[in-house]
């Protein structure tokens, strides 16, 4: 077994002042970054479930009567307490953190009209958002409690990745000042080598901005944000490339820039079409009016005779 004192621990550290000193700075950094990377994820996951929670909350309080009114629509009206208080849980669903633009629209476009008509349309757009949250908050829950394999692996490794890319950071930033400082003799070089090394730099500093999100998971996933992190991995890559010379570090640099423009195709949100929905009315047919109205208006369209 070997074993050594603490007098040769303190030899050593003399005789190796700038080596351990930059060592100690180093693994403090890392515990530092590592701890504090592990608090964010678990504070911002607990975050999420707690807003995943409230919505569930919100849904499950306005599923109860909406079921009743819309099982009730079909053949007797609702009395003004009951229609007063599906009202009020449709409306204080809007305070729901993870509401959808069509269910937003949809309670809006009932509160305006009171229109029963939408109900059953409204009842089955908010059992279809309940069960997404379900399955969001499921998946969350059993990625805190019980992780596979895979995942715990990721779980212990994912919290050391800002260090690298502090350190990674750090190299560009020296590298930077010493050209700017006249270390790097940037000024001896020509102008096809001076465009090559900074292309090299860029590339290096686009590649890191977007690899670092697509690999902490910062956001909360939707349907576009695999493809959005393939994406940015794809895009970062590519920096890859650089090792086959720095002749080819301009057109790597053009090729990264243009993908990433690319990129705001698939991350713009598609508006929602002005379409009509079941139990909408549209302005022509009268929308805006009351329900007995526009039944009072169609019925005296039809009590008129035909022209001959």
């Amino acid at each position: 077994m070997i074993s050594v004192s603490l007098s040769e621990w303190m030899i050593w550290l003399q005789r190796h002042d700038s080596v351990s000193i930059s060592a100690l700075l180093a693994l403090a950094l890392f515990l530092g970054l590592y701890g504090a990377t592990e608090w964010g994820i678990a504070r911002r996951e607990r975050s999420r479930l707690y807003r995943l929670n409230g919505s569930l909350e919100l849904y499950a309080a306005a599923q109860a009567p909406l079921i009743q009114a819309a099982g009730a629509g079909a053949g007797q009206e609702l009395s003004p307490g009951q229609a007063e208080a599906l009202l009020t849980r449709l409306l204080a669903c809007r305070a729901a953190s993870y509401a959808t633009e069509d269910m937003l629209a949809q309670i809006a476009a009932y509160a305006g009209d009171l229109d029963a008509a939408r109900l059953p349309l409204l009842l089955k757009t908010l059992e279809r958002e309940s069960e997404r949250l379900c399955k969001e908050r499921d998946k969350l829950l059993r990625r805190a409690e019980s992780p596979g394999w895979g995942y715990s692996l990721w779980k212990g490794i994912r919290p050391a990745i800002p260090f690298l890319f502090a350190a990674a950071l750090l190299y560009l930033i020296a590298w930077l000042l010493r050209a700017l400082h006249g270390d790097v003799p940037l000024a001896e070089y020509g102008a096809e080598e001076l465009v090559n090394s900074w292309s090299w730099f860029a590339s290096a500093l686009l590649s890191l901005l977007l690899l670092y999100p697509a690999l902490m998971g910062i956001y909360r996933p939707n349907a576009g944000s695999k493809l959005l992190k393939g994406w940015a991995v794809f895009i970062a890559a590519l920096f890859l490339l650089h090792l086959l010379g720095p002749e080819v570090a301009p057109y790597i640099l053009v090729i990264q820039v243009l993908l990433f423009l690319l990129g705001f195709r698939f991350s713009g949100g598609k508006p929602r079409k002005s379409r009509p929905f079941a139990g909408h009315y549209p302005e022509e047919d009268g929308f805006g009016q009351e329900p007995n109205e526009r039944r009072s208006a169609a019925g005296a369209g039809d009590s008129n005779p035909p022209e001959k």
